[in-house]
């Protein structure tokens, strides 16, 4: 980008048509786009394509041979091409015509130099004064005299006529006269049109103030009279600050209209009307909370009426329809209220508020978009545990001489099982060994000599969950899914006179819970409050009380239409080691493992949590939506080999939504959506005994 203005700069300076020493002309201080020197056949051929638009105003300047400032909020590109060579005043209007349409100016100051600022800001900038040249891309500042018209009146009919981002149009106090700061071709407008408007007798043009009707209204109104005048001197305009009419015409003219205008300028005599207005999509409830903010509705003013529900902030539905509520009155008489058995709002006030309500009612009365949202929630837990141990006595006829016994049940119990011939015991002692359990003893009359046990497990276990909650809302509407149950825990216990104990119970829900809180931007990104719940009883723990384990995910996300992102996740790998042994015998080589019970386990868990939500704008989205979950469910039920009875019904086709070229085809959608869940998980998890690593090494 460094090269960009050099390469420009050269290109112009190889297709002057004039000797060299031309461009060091100096330029007019008071016009931009004006050379002193004389006119010259000099030519300049354009062509800037996406170049930044400092880069375009120094390129400009080195060429003229210009002293530029530039200001660093002036950013923005620049595309401009002429189809012909064009002279040094039509480059220097090229650059004021680009910078003005960007929304920026150049200022020229006492030093010659030009400064280039936003035009938002060149209004309290150093400026020239008077129209000194009609070139129109400067910005200027002129006092503009009348000898007849008010400065007031003036300014209210110049003022939609200046430019709202740089002009500014200030009347003198006490005199005729307005300081009006535009770009110079726009004050030569506002000066002609002003003095037009002067030329007329002073007494031509009278300012009525209105004491109670509404000027924009009231001119609406005169404009009818005005047009059947015939005589385009007879003029009546708004001035909506001062709620006044200037009315312009001669004597005769003025006076018949200035008569009018005060019989119509009259109190209002409270004629108030009534109107029911019935919602077809939004809440009246909450339609009618926006009126009472607006109206100046008094609260404490509500009075009780049967049938209809007061003006309140509570949530969507949440009132019963008949119930007994209030009517609620505003400081300018009108009143708004609620019939909730038909989703109406009822409305009395003057026609000017009626219209005012309508025209509210009107634009927020329109369907909200949905969203549906569908959690993928992948854990997957695989596990390993080895277990070696041997455990050994030696007994005499008077008991135990010497044993090893490592965990539960040790040798010992076996024996005195054995000894006793309790086989009922015995029995129910080995089925606690697990894997493989093997014994040696020598038996005689009085009891066992000696025994020994051997035990070795090895446990392998893979655990695989998919979870796929999904959940369909208004847009800006919280919603939440529940899938589990609800479990009792002890939160207290009291014993009075040693009777049983009292004990207090909390029911709380454990499963897979699901909230969100949606809302949908312009351009149908979406921008989600997300709270991600997994829980479960873990049931391989040994407590006094229940033990749950909880997963949660609460955050807040910006997603596109239809996109899948990952909400959060967990991969963790634990292993345990655990040895028993007799000491000094258990570290003997080879020998010592007839002295040692070892226990290994490896644990490893992979979770993942992924959100995809989709715009539902119109009835189309949200029928394939269904569609698909409905074709899927249908689906698994004809898997399932169910009588045709029980099988879901196929699902009919809207009648005013026209089958899309795939689905002709007979196929569902339903393997595309579940073709995504799988593409999300698949590029996590490539294939089965490598999603979490081998645990065999």
């Amino acid at each position: 980008m460094t090269a960009l203005p050099l390469a420009i700069a050269l290109a112009l300076g190889m297709l002057l048509a004039a000797p060299a020493s031309a461009q060091n002309a100096n330029l007019d201080n008071t016009a931009l786009g004006s050379i002193e020197a004389p006119q010259s056949t000099e030519r300049y051929a354009v062509n800037f394509v996406d170049v930044e638009m400092q880069e375009f105003i120094r390129s400009i300047a080195q060429t003229l041979q210009l002293n530029v400032t530039i200001d660093p909020r002036v950013r923005g590109t620049v595309n401009v091409t002429s189809r012909a060579p064009v002279s040094r005043d039509e480059l220097y209007q090229l650059m004021a015509d680009e910078l003005r349409l960007s929304g920026f100016t150049a200022l020229r100051q006492g030093d010659g130099r030009l400064r280039v600022i936003p035009e938002q800001i060149a209004r309290t900038q150093p400026v020239p004064v008077g129209i000194e040249s009609t070139e129109g891309n400067e910005i200027a500042t002129e006092i503009i005299e009348t000898r007849h018209l008010d400065a007031q009146a003036l300014a209210t009919v110049l003022e939609p006529l200046i430019d709202p981002q740089v002009g500014a149009l200030t009347p003198y106090p006490g005199g005729r006269a307005l300081v009006v700061t535009d770009y110079r071709d726009n004050l030569v407008r506002l000066r002609r049109v002003a003095e037009d408007l002067d030329h007329q007798q002073a007494a031509e043009t009278d300012v009525v103030t209105l004491q109670h009707a509404d000027a924009e209204s009231l001119a609406s109104t005169l404009q009818s009279v005005v047009e059947s005048e015939g005589d385009p001197r007879l003029q009546v305009a708004a001035a909506p600050r001062g709620n006044a009419l200037v009315v312009m015409g001669d004597r005769q003219q003025r006076q018949r209209l200035s008569q009018l205008i005060t019989g119509l300028d009259t109190p209002h005599q409270g004629n108030n009307g009534t109107e029911v207005i019935y919602l077809n999509h939004a809440d009246a409830a909450s339609v009618a909370e926006v009126l009472g903010g607006i109206g100046g509705i008094d609260r404490a003013s509500a009075t009780s009426t049967p049938g209809l529900e007061p003006v309140s902030a509570e949530a969507e539905g949440s009132n019963p329809p008949s119930r007994a509520v209030s009517t609620q009155r505003g400081q300018d008489g009108s009143t708004v209220a609620v019939h909730p058995a038909t989703n109406a709002i009822v409305l009395r006030g003057s026609a000017g508020t009626l219209e005012a309500y309508r025209h509210i009612i009107q634009r927020l009365d329109i369907p909200r978009a949905q969203v549906a949202v569908e959690a993928i929630i992948a854990e997957i837990t695989e596990s390993r545990s080895q277990e070696l141990g041997v455990q050994w006595l030696f007994q005499g006829s008077n008991g135990a001489l010497a044993s090893s016994s490592f965990g539960s049940p040790g040798i010992n119990s076996v024996a005195e099982a054995q000894a006793a011939g309790d086989d009922t015991l015995l029995g129910a002692l080995l089925s606690q060994f697990s894997g493989i359990t093997a014994g040696v003893a020598r038996l005689n009359g009085s009891g066992t000599d000696f025994a020994v046990l051997l035990n070795a497990l090895q446990n392998d276990a893979e655990t695989n969950l998919l979870s796929t909650p999904s959940l369909t809302t208004l847009d800006n509407t919280e919603a939440s899914i529940l899938v589990g149950q609800e479990v009792p825990f002890i939160t207290g216990s009291t014993t009075v006179d040693n009777t049983n104990p009292f004990q207090t119970i909390q029911r709380e829900d454990v499963g897979i819970k699901l909230n969100i809180l949606p809302t949908i931007s312009a351009d149908d990104s979406i921008r989600l409050r997300i709270v991600q719940e997994v829980s479960s009883i873990d049931e391989s723990i040994e407590a006094s009380d229940v033990v749950t384990n909880k997963r949660e995910i609460e955050t807040t996300v910006l997603t596109q239409d239809g996109g899948i992102i990952v909400l959060g996740g967990l991969i963790s790998d634990q292993g345990a080691n655990g040895e028993q042994k007799v000491p000094v015998l258990g570290n003997i080589p080879v020998v010592g493992n007839l002295f040692r019970y070892s226990r290994d386990s490896n644990e490893k868990r992979n979770l993942m949590v992924f959100i995809r939500a989709r715009v539902l704008r119109d009835s189309g989205p949200l029928h394939s939506v269904t569609a698909d979950r409905y074709a899927q469910m249908r689906s698994l039920q004809q898997d399932a080999q169910l009588p045709s009875g029980q099988v879901l019904p196929a699902l009919p086709q809207p009648a005013s939504q026209t089958p899309s070229p795939q689905s002709g085809t007979g196929q569902s959608t339903t393997p595309a959506v579940h073709n995504a869940e799988s593409a999300a998980i698949q590029a996590l998890y490539p294939s089965g005994r490598e999603r979490l690593g081998s645990l065999a090494q």
